[in-house]
């Protein structure tokens, strides 16, 4: 039998423990709802034009991607993986951020270009998003061959 001093040495620990697994749990949470408010888990674009165009195109869309980019003063990265087969844009800049990435052979063909807001706690007017938008479709139709697929 339990004595009394080992009755109550056990329910002390056993509050000791319940408070403990409570404030745990609420600082998990905490710290989760602070994490995906400031640094959101997954971003979802705010615009995508998707494109289709053959291998042989790419350099021109890289030249309109960049005439693009000058015009708006948006900073401009091309990078190219697996011997040229894969590259990725990406452009910045007046609170929007515009990315794309080709897909491995055979699917070189379609690419999405994804408009994001850079920070979504403080989101671009959407007139602007409307202009890049507007103004990409208008430079990227104006390579021969490449069709605009609907966004």
């Amino acid at each position: 039998m339990l004595t009394k001093r080992a009755k109550w040495v056990l329910f002390i620990g056993s509050i000791l423990v319940i408070l403990t697994c409570v404030f745990g749990c609420a600082n998990i949470i905490a710290t989760n709802i602070g994490y995906t408010e400031k640094y959101p888990r997954e971003k979802l674009p705010i615009r995508t034009l998707s494109i289709q165009i053959d291998e042989n195109q790419r350099e021109e869309l890289f030249i309109q991607l960049r005439k693009f980019s000058e015009k708006y003063e948006l900073e401009f990265y091309l990078n190219f993986y697996r011997d040229r087969e894969i590259f990725s844009i990406e452009m910045r800049g007046k609170g929007i951020e515009i990315l794309a990435l080709s897909t491995p052979p055979p699917y070189t063909t379609e690419l999405d270009i994804n408009f994001y807001e850079e920070d979504p706690t403080n989101p671009p007017p959407q007139e602007a998003v409307d202009e890049l938008y507007n103004d990409l479709n208008s430079l990227i139709s104006e390579i021969e061959g490449v069709v605009i697929l609907e966004e």
